[in-house]
């Protein structure tokens, strides 16, 4: 059975034993901003889940990170494309605030009183955005720009506001180290 029976998962059961979870938005946030963070090693993100996801130490750390990635896809496994526009559309560092207010919103201010919000209930609000919200807009902008498919008008307004539809370009430490290789080069 799934959610509207047993309720949002506290726990994960790993090799027959049950690790509780931390499934605050909150620290579930903070391991997907260090997944975002390419000066991190992917043993250190993989530590990150680890640390913050984990309550109860889990007894086998493969199959733990398996299972918290899980988690935070929000139970779905093997979920592929539909051939739908699949590339980055938000980052949850740089549209914070604009995430925030619309979350916020959809919760109806839980996220500003501090209340508990479990990371799914975050996620389907977060998908839940209302239409007319700043963050909804940039999630169209940013996909019909993708699509080639913006109008005429939709185009002046997507170059008049350029810093908040296009997400910045992060190098990985191989990109950024070439990079100041090439510039060395240059003087």
């Amino acid at each position: 059975m799934g959610m509207l029976i047993n309720g949002l998962p506290t726990a994960i059961l790993i090799d027959g034993q049950v690790c509780r979870i931390n499934a605050s938005y909150r620290a579930c946030l903070t391991i997907i901003m260090a997944f975002e963070d390419n000066s991190l090693t992917n043993a250190e993100k993989a530590m990150i889940l680890l640390d913050l996801l984990y309550i109860d130490k889990p007894p086998d750390f493969s199959i733990a990170f398996e299972k918290g990635i899980q988690f935070l896809d929000c139970g779905e496994v093997g979920k592929g494309s539909n051939g739908e526009y699949q590339g980055r559309r938000y980052s949850f560092s740089y549209d914070e605030k604009y995430i925030y207010s619309g979350v916020n919103q959809v919760l109806n201010g839980r996220l500003s009183t501090g209340e508990f919000v479990h990371w799914w209930e975050f996620v389907m609000a977060f998908m839940e955005l209302p239409e007319g919200c700043i963050m909804s807009k940039i999630l169209y902008y940013r996909t019909q720009f993708a699509k080639g498919k913006l109008t005429k008008e939709e185009k002046q307004v997507y170059y008049e506001n350029r810093s908040m539809f296009e997400l910045p370009i992060e190098l990985t430490v191989e990109e950024q180290e070439a990079e100041a290789e090439f510039m060395a080069l240059l003087g």
